[in-house]
């Protein structure tokens, strides 16, 4: 029960998450719980997880280890990141990958958005990924979050703005969304995210975290 949303624009990238928990009908808002945040840095890319509040504490640790492939640069490096990950996950942290007869691979138990100089990307349990142009959303409240995100995209002026708004549309309406927000933008590289040659593209700056 969470609300993930990223966005693209103007040569800026922006991740943005809320930080509420629900076990079942009971909310746990985020000046209830220390480690509320959703989002984690692996590199220079933000990653923000829908489901288990397990799934971040593995991949924080997984990811610990230095010498563990990292790479989230395009989608067959993505792919190929989750894929060497997965023996790991299985092996080191008792994953369990549910397998079901009409299921052709077993599952990596992330499902998630991504976002980092080189674009927004959408993680799913199979390891194989989508490169967005504009933006997405996932978790509970991602048929909100998109509406509004649409809804604004050409007339908004920055990625963060986008971002903003889809999380307060999931907030207004689903059950599973709560603010404050935490939000991380960072600069595209030049040609990230296939964007327009004309999209500015300066020196590139650390990824910023903001709470909202």
């Amino acid at each position: 029960m969470s609300t993930i949303v990223v966005a693209q624009k103007n040569g800026m990238v922006c991740l943005g998450a809320d930080t509420m928990s629900s076990l079942g009908s009971l909310r746990q808002r985020s000046h209830h719980v220390a480690n509320h945040s959703k989002i984690t840095m692996v590199g220079d890319t933000c990653i923000g997880l829908t489901g288990t509040s397990a799934s971040l504490v593995v991949l924080n640790s997984y990811f610990s280890n230095p010498e563990r492939p990292r790479d989230f640069s395009s989608t067959d490096a993505i792919f190929e990141t989750l894929r060497h990950a997965h023996h790991y996950l299985k092996a080191d942290y008792f994953m369990s990958t549910q397998p079901r007869n009409e299921e052709e691979y077993e599952t990596t138990q992330f499902y998630g958005l991504a976002a980092n100089p080189h674009g927004i990307f959408a993680l799913y349990s199979y390891r194989s990924c989508q490169q967005f142009h504009r933006f997405w959303a996932a978790g509970s409240g991602r048929d909100f979050a998109l509406g509004a995100m649409q809804v604004v995209y050409e007339q908004a002026e920055s990625a963060e703005e986008i971002v903003r708004t889809g999380l307060l549309a999931a907030t207004e309406f689903d059950g599973g969304t709560g603010a404050p927000y935490e939000i991380f933008k960072t600069e595209l590289v030049r040609g990230g995210g296939k964007a327009p040659a004309s999209t500015p593209a300066g020196k590139r700056k650390k990824p910023r975290s903001r709470r909202a």
